[in-house]
């Protein structure tokens, strides 16, 4: 019997966990890459290919490079390549255009690290974890010109540690998924069933996050400390919307620690002997309420502008507020 062909578009170590799965499995052949260009990383600025690109070129796989954007050229050559069964879509970082879609004789699929239709974007994990989620599923769709909204090949549910950071979430998903995918595409190629989502979500768009979302005044984190909960009080409008999902301002917050680690990191702005810094907030716990005292927030590891991580007891007497 033939193998099934495969085309992979990705970036990451999660894409290539995938695709070290599939790789390993005797049904199926990666018959070319799509991913993009190496790029500097670290201080030193070091040209480097990504996760995807290193497996790509360790096993000798026809590898297409993107710059920017996906391209006229880049059209070109991807139509120049041999025909595939299947474009698997894990983590690309790009909008895949009708024409690429359109480009395997199966289907384009795509991996999902969220319970569809909950949280579509490109953010799941980390809006799932500062909305405080209990439970969650990695899913395998059909893609469509619509965000997220192709029909559901299949959905591996888990629970949610709520110690996880980010990263921890992401890697739990696919470390949960990988060793299934061969199974979960043969059944698929074999029956072609799929369950058409909801077209509206409960859950906001995981939109991509930025930097001013995990700032919060010093003040507000002030007020957290002490267990003081506020009427009206200056944060993003992410954090926000998400504070009604938790029973505190210090619970918010430290979601928030877990949902922005490794990036954006939540961050404030701080009064020093050497004058304002930034500082992130690595970790932070919240102490219990007690007979006289609401919930309040500790904070545990944190990080001063061009210094490195360290406890918050050791330096907060270097702070002036």
């Amino acid at each position: 019997m033939p193998k099934i062909s495969i085309a992979i578009a990705g970036t990451t170590q999660r894409t290539r966990l995938c695709a070290e799965a599939l790789s390993q499995a005797e049904d199926f052949e990666i018959t070319w890459i799509v991913t993009p260009e190496p790029k500097p990383l670290g201080r030193k600025k070091v040209i480097t290919p990504n996760p995807l690109h290193s497996f790509a070129t360790e096993q000798s796989i026809p590898t297409l490079l993107i710059k920017n954007k996906i391209t006229s050229v880049t059209r070109q050559e991807i139509t120049q390549q041999p025909q595939v069964d299947i474009l698997l879509v894990v983590d690309f970082g790009y909008l895949v255009p009708s024409w690429l879609l359109a480009l395997p004789q199966i289907a384009p699929l795509n991996i999902h690290p969220s319970e569809l239709p909950k949280w579509r974007g490109s953010s799941p994990g980390q809006f799932a974890l500062l909305y405080g989620e209990k439970k969650s599923a990695i899913t395998l769709i059909e893609m469509n010109a619509q965000l997220d909204q192709g029909p559901i090949v299949a959905a591996l549910p888990f629970n949610v540690d709520t110690a996880w950071t980010a990263e921890q979430y992401y890697q739990h998903s696919f470390e949960l998924l990988a060793p299934e995918l061969p199974n979960i595409l043969k059944t698929y190629i074999s029956n072609k069933k799929s369950q058409p989502q909801p077209v509206s979500s409960p859950t906001p768009t995981a939109r991509k996050l930025t930097k001013d979302d995990a700032f919060v005044p010093w003040n507000v984190i002030a007020l957290a400390r002490k267990g003081v909960e506020p009427s009206f009080i200056t944060l993003p409008p992410l954090l926000e919307a998400a504070r009604t999902a938790h029973t505190s301002l210090p619970a918010l917050l430290v979601a928030a620690t877990k949902a922005f680690s490794p990036w954006p990191n939540l961050w404030t702005k701080v009064e020093t002997k050497q004058g304002e810094k930034r500082m992130k907030i690595i970790s932070a716990v919240v102490t219990p309420k007690t007979t006289t005292a609401n919930e309040s927030l500790t904070l545990e590891t944190v990080q001063l502008e061009g210094k490195t991580p360290a406890l918050f007891n050791q330096i907060k007497n270097t702070l002036l507020n």
